[in-house]
């Protein structure tokens, strides 16, 4: 076979492949616009049936009203009692809702290093009973906490006791397994020139751990986040007032079952309730997926 041939051979090949890349490309880009097109339709209906009435909203998928009013809104803005309204609701929210965020994230820390970095006695029991919480469901404990939140005083309480103390003791155990994992990618050569350095083990957590524990810390963080801010049966049970009640519940006060449901109003108060949830997750979307990514892999 002469050298030309060869040239010709080559380079034909090379076409054939870049065209097979190209192909393959194609088709991936396309799959994930669908899929993106089909994730992403029930959020943009949604924001175009809060400008609907009930009719168009039964009558129609197309998610660009044919007659725009803004009646949705001006129902959203009412205050029901004269106690609430939805921005005092996002308000009581977001009362709650930042310690428990807070403090779930520190004793989840704190625990998953003591777990991951410490031997002491009666670790492995200690540890197995916290995993085998992951498979007890919170509706078992509905009952029992409601009776001892009740004996305490805390039911009703203004600075939402029962939501909030609890996270105070690593009530998630998921996060603490997943902080655990990601704990294992760290050297603990790091830590151990931390302490010939003279630092005690706190100042080995905040100095060298949480720093490169941050990406699983966002997760759970932003897990939390999205968890508090949709629990709908915790303010259900634990508050009273209703000039105390969060978001989930202002929506169900939205829906008056003897005059009919106004669903473009609904869909107005959910989608200003969930705005939050949506700004904060794409503003810490990159951290999320890292820290998810990283946290499953054993070093």
């Amino acid at each position: 076979m002469s050298e030309n041939t060869k040239t010709k051979t080559l380079k034909a090949a090379q076409i054939s492949l870049r065209r097979k890349r190209i192909a393959s490309l194609t088709i991936r880009y396309l799959v994930l616009v669908a899929v993106g097109i089909f994730m992403v339709y029930p959020l943009v209906w949604m924001v175009g049936a809060t400008f609907k009435n009930n009719s168009e909203i039964f009558s129609s998928m197309n998610p660009i009203p044919m007659n725009p009013t803004f009646e949705g809104y001006k129902g959203a803005m009412v205050t029901y009692g004269g106690a609430i309204n939805i921005w005092k609701a996002m308000l009581n929210t977001y009362t709650y809702l930042i310690p428990e965020v807070i403090f779930t994230v520190v004793s989840s820390v704190l625990t998953a290093y003591g777990f991951g970095r410490f031997k002491f006695k009666g670790r492995d029991i200690m540890f197995s009973m916290l995993m085998a919480m992951l498979f007890l469901p919170q509706v078992v404990l509905n009952v029992p906490q409601f009776l001892l939140y009740n004996k305490l005083g805390w039911i009703g309480s203004p600075l939402y006791l029962p939501l909030v103390v609890p996270t105070l003791f690593a009530s998630e155990t998921y996060f603490v397994f997943m902080l655990i994992q990601f704990l294992r990618n760290i050297p603990k050569e790091l830590e151990e020139a931390a302490k010939i350095d003279g630092c005690n083990a706190m100042q080995t957590l905040v100095k060298i751990v949480v720093p490169m524990l941050m990406p699983a810390i966002a997760s759970c963080a932003l897990f939390k986040f999205m968890w508090t801010s949709n629990d709908f049966m915790g303010p259900l049970l634990y508050v009273k007032s209703p000039a105390k009640y969060p978001a989930t519940i202002f929506v169900r006060l939205s829906m008056d079952a003897e005059s009919g449901f106004e669903w473009n109003k609904v869909l107005a108060i959910s989608l200003i309730s969930i705005l939050p949830n949506i700004a904060v997750f794409f503003a810490a979307q990159n951290q999320f997926v890292e820290g998810i990514s990283a946290g499953g892999v054993k070093g």
